[in-house]
């Protein structure tokens, strides 16, 4: 069995911002330390419900600080990132912990609106965004060169580095909230050819997130995990 610690520490005041800060980067070394296998990173915007906010440059901090601990995340709000910057900013984790990332990802906060205003948008098409965003950013890790035109994102790039240390990419779970994704999610798994030619399962499918109060998390990779370990249906990645 292993255990992972999840990180959600609450900064009262803007003055206490940066104590905060750096509380809970000792004590994700700490966690190493303890034995820990695994350090999840949240991202909550303009609250101080996550003292930084940005888990992307915090996961930085604790990649130069840790040398065994996995990384992930639970989870990056993917509606708030550009999907290509994000596929540069990610792989440039994985190589600076040398192949410990964890993406898990989630279409973004489900009761702060304001969190999509401020960066320009709203909520309702964000579950439509975060799907297309999910299928450029695991292509843009796999393709040389990517062209993609969708409803939300035209790219066009030669390719992407540094390229992950994990390949073909850094394992990505993907959370799910609603029952009606989970089915949805569950008849894409069961449809595919991939899936259906029964192709060797990821070896780290069973790798599962902690449950958290956004709902369940799941695992978007080459295969599902087990039901028995209670953690959702997984959505298995298309080989290109």
């Amino acid at each position: 069995m292993k255990f992972g610690w999840m990180t959600l520490s609450l900064s009262p005041t803007p003055a206490e911002d940066l104590a905060s800060v750096h509380q809970q980067l000792d004590q994700g070394v700490f966690a190493e330390a303890m034995g820990f296998d695994y350090l999840w990173l949240t991202e909550h915007n303009f609250t101080g419900e996550c003292a930084y906010a940005d888990p992307i440059p915090f996961a930085g901090a604790l990649a130069a600080r840790t040398s065994r601990v996995r990384i992930g995340f639970a989870v990056i709000e993917m509606a708030l990132h550009h999907p290509v910057r994000l596929a540069i900013q990610l792989a440039v984790l994985d190589n600076l912990s040398r192949g410990r990332l964890e993406v898990g990802i989630g279409r973004g906060s489900t009761y702060n609106e304001y969190e999509y205003m401020a960066f320009g948008l709203r909520s309702d098409d964000s579950r439509e965004r975060m799907d297309e965003a999910i299928e450029v950013l695991t292509r843009a890790w796999t393709e040389e060169p990517f062209v993609h035109d969708g409803k939300f994102f035209s790219v066009r790039l030669p390719s992407i580095r540094p390229r992950p240390v994990q390949r073909p990419h850094p394992p990505i779970w993907r959370s799910v909230i609603a029952p009606r994704v989970t089915r949805r999610v569950w008849t894409r798994r069961r449809s595919r050819d991939d899936v259906a030619r029964g192709e060797r399962a990821d070896p780290r499918a069973s790798r599962a997130l902690p449950r958290g109060p956004r709902g369940r998390r799941t695992r978007h990779g080459h295969a599902a995990p087990s039901a028995r370990r209670g953690v959702g249906v997984a959505l298995p990645l298309r080989r290109r």
